[in-house]
């Protein structure tokens, strides 16, 4: 089963933001049955500005919202935090400063943006960038339907930006990906996964796409109709199941650029 973990990190100005991680993202900082935090969350729709019907009706934060209340108000609690530290430079450059050193000290092997929620302003992008810069030795990644500000998280050389398309948002999230150098990371719902995807691109199926229930996931139709290329783009965390080795680190495709 998936661990969650939290811990606090002060960003000056008796500000706090709550990092957290679980057992897939925890990379190398911890193992899968005793992660690290190493991400940070902000509360899905009120963040998402590039959100689309398809991802909205899949959104996994949902069930995080109704059966871990107390989770989700901390991802609520952050978006309140940055909102205040976004509003000037002296309070975005300081809050970057500190946090990108607690990430210095607490994720040397890597450091998830976003398990809920999106960039929601230009300013964000920057306000991720300038952390990212100065934590550049560590290792970023960031899943972002927020297509607008793609061209300022680039920026950061350490940040592996990971575009999320899906039915509704494909033309213009393929484009952006193929402008920027971006890698594409496709939500199929229904089954259906676009024949332009590239080598770099992942697939993540949805949940009725998976096979869990079965004893051997391959068994499933939507896998046996794949092609062989396909397969090999598949998330292997989401449709094996998680591990120590089906999780982000034994598999960095997503965080590397």
């Amino acid at each position: 089963m998936t661990k969650y973990v939290f811990t606090d990190v002060a960003i000056g100005d008796g500000l706090t933001l709550y990092v957290d991680g679980n057992s897939k993202v925890t990379v190398g900082n911890g193992s899968y049955e005793n992660p690290l935090p190493n991400a940070l969350s902000l509360p899905h729709i009120s963040t998402c500005p590039g959100a689309t019907a398809e991802c909205l009706e899949t959104c996994y934060v949902y069930g995080l919202r109704d059966n871990a209340p107390e989770v989700y108000a901390k991802y609520c609690q952050n978006e309140r935090v940055l909102h205040r530290v976004l509003m000037y430079d002296d309070s975005l450059l300081s809050s970057a400063f500190a946090f990108s050193h607690w990430m210095i000290d607490n994720c040397p092997d890597g450091f998830r943006w976003h398990v809920s929620g999106d960039v929601f302003s230009k300013r964000h992008a920057e306000w991720i960038v300038a952390v990212a810069k100065g934590a550049k030795n560590v290792r970023q990644w960031i899943y972002t339907r927020s297509l607008p500000f793609v061209g300022d998280l680039i920026q950061a050389p350490n940040l592996a930006v990971n575009i999320s398309g899906d039915a509704e948002n494909y033309e213009l999230a393929k484009k952006i990906s193929l402008d920027t150098g971006t890698r594409m990371c496709y939500m199929s719902r229904d089954g259906a996964v676009p024949g332009d995807l590239t080598d770099n691109d992942v697939i993540f199926p949805d949940y009725s796409l998976r096979g869990r229930e079965l004893a051997n996931p391959t068994d499933h139709q939507w896998w046996q109709g794949l092609s062989a290329k396909h397969r090999r783009m598949v998330c292997v965390a989401d449709f094996f199941g998680q591990s120590e080795h089906h999780r982000c680190g034994p598999c960095g495709k997503c965080l590397s650029r």
